[in-house]
């Protein structure tokens, strides 16, 4: 089955392509964009890319991960990634990124509000959770914004190795 394309009103979500790569490399690999994640790592090369990229396919297929390409719908620009990660039946981890420069502009929330839909209405997700590092709060505002509800904070490791706080949320299809 081919990942479908989602669409808002602003924005179009379709699978990544090979030749996103150097744009993958320059959004993700600017330090404001990485530091307040838990997993980008920094410096981001272009190798890392290609090779994220290479795995979103499989996931698709295994039914373990959906990852989608945030593009604009006038220009065709990326802006960044909205992602279902570690799907577990009917039970999903929202994870995003979204280039610096398109920060503030309700990208991420229409986005996230997308994917959101398509996978309770489609997929049979009934259940997604999302966290961000708690020093990065305007994630959690996408996260409230969508419907989810704040369930605690943890501490878990960076992509160092570092123990940070995570901010946890929540949102159950009924």
């Amino acid at each position: 089955m081919e990942q479908l394309l989602l669409e808002t009103k602003r924005l179009i979500l379709r699978p990544y392509k090979y030749s996103d790569a150097n744009q993958v490399k320059n959004l993700a690999g600017d330090s404001r964009v990485s530091d307040p994640t838990l997993n980008i790592p920094h410096p981001y090369t272009i190798d890392m890319a290609r090779e994220w990229i290479s795995t979103h396919k499989n996931k698709w297929q295994e039914r373990t991960g959906l990852i989608y390409a945030v593009i604009e719908k006038d220009t065709d620009q990326l802006f960044g990634t909205m992602s279902l990660v570690e799907i577990n039946e009917t039970d999903a981890e929202l994870g995003y990124w979204f280039g610096h420069p398109y920060w503030g502009n309700g990208y991420c929330s229409e986005a996230a509000e997308a994917l959101i839909a398509y996978s309770f209405s489609v997929m049979g997700i009934t259940s997604l959770y999302a966290e961000h590092l708690a020093s990065n709060p305007a994630s959690g505002r996408v996260m409230i914004k969508n419907g989810m509800h704040y369930s605690g904070s943890k501490h878990k490791k960076n992509r160092d190795g570092i123990l940070s706080k995570v901010e946890t949320y929540e949102i159950k299809h009924t």
